[in-house]
């Protein structure tokens, strides 16, 4: 779903006069900032060196994400698709699995993963239904309170066939590293085999989220991400907390939701990227800090 900022940047940037388009089109020194950072994180050498990518082919990379973002129709930004590609190039080779990208609309994040997905030697499986949107569960508002807007999603929303995608990767990404898994996700994603290292999922509504949870999160590896498109859309975020559902479900508490209501600071006001992440042992995975206790350790005053 495109951000409501920048539908409304569209919107200026058609109906204003010459002065006002050259002003949208120029990102802010906050954005700018934003994007160095980002960029930054990306270009640290240890991102990608397991897989002998270089600094040059970093450059090639994202100057490809910012070619296809602005040729083919696109949810996400080009700035999202690298802070994906950080991650999936941050995974150790010695962890197994795909990588898998659920709702692909017109494959411009399919493309940009794809090329990421052949870096790593990683499959990366595309599933989507290629007919739009399912029906949405019956009298669900869909509410952003950081951003102020509300709304509803209609059958067949976002579609865009398969011969389309497939297409648009050709033109822009790595098809032999893609494989298609076509229809909806409660019933093609039953079909999953193997570990999952990655996943990337856009799918808009709740229950579509749910299905994806239920059928991924068991095959993520430990320590793997899961990052969402939908992290202002409360009626979705609040799937990430429902630990009654993921006990029944999932087997496992809710493990919550990094960026829930305003999404990850990648704009100046609000970004709809965000993540959670499976972790069984966090003392295996995170480190320690001096203003927290630990069991048999000496305590440091404050």
């Amino acid at each position: 779903m495109m951000p409501p900022i920048r539908k409304l940047r569209a919107a200026l940037h058609r109906s204003g006069n010459a002065l006002t388009r050259r002003l949208l089109s120029r990102p802010t020194v906050a954005e700018m900032a934003i994007e160095q950072v980002v960029l930054g994180r990306f270009f640290e050498s240890r991102v990608g060196q397991a897989y002998g990518v270089t600094a040059d082919d970093k450059k090639e990379m994202v100057a490809s994400f910012q070619r296809t973002t602005a040729e083919v129709p696109s949810g996400t930004e080009w700035l999202y698709h690298v802070v994906l590609a950080t991650e999936i190039l941050s995974i150790p080779p010695s962890t197994p699995g795909d990588v898998i990208e659920c709702g692909c609309w017109k494959g411009a994040s399919t493309s940009n993963l794809s090329i990421a997905c052949a870096r790593a030697g990683r499959r990366l499986i595309v599933a989507d239904s290629f007919q739009g949107l399912p029906d949405d569960d019956p009298g669900v508002t869909h509410d952003y309170p950081h951003v102020g807007v509300y709304g509803y999603y209609a059958k067949g929303m976002y579609a865009g066939r398969q011969e389309e995608v497939a297409e648009n990767i050709r033109r822009h990404g790595d098809i032999a590293s893609c494989h298609f898994m076509p229809g909806f996700f409660s019933e093609t994603l039953k079909d999953l085999r193997g570990p999952i290292a990655f996943a990337f999922l856009d799918v808009d509504l709740a229950s579509s989220m749910r299905d994806c949870i239920r059928h991924i999160w068991p095959r993520l590896e430990d320590g793997g991400f899961v990052y969402t498109d939908d992290s202002c859309d409360m009626e979705v975020v609040r799937v990430w907390f429902d630990d009654e559902w993921w006990r029944s479900e999932v087997g496992s508490r809710a493990p919550g939701y990094v960026g829930s209501g305003c999404g990850l600071p990648l704009h100046t006001t609000f970004s709809a990227l965000g993540y959670a992440r499976k972790v069984s042992d966090p003392a295996a995975t995170y480190r320690t800090v001096s203003w927290l206790r630990y069991p048999g350790a000496a305590q440091a005053e404050k």
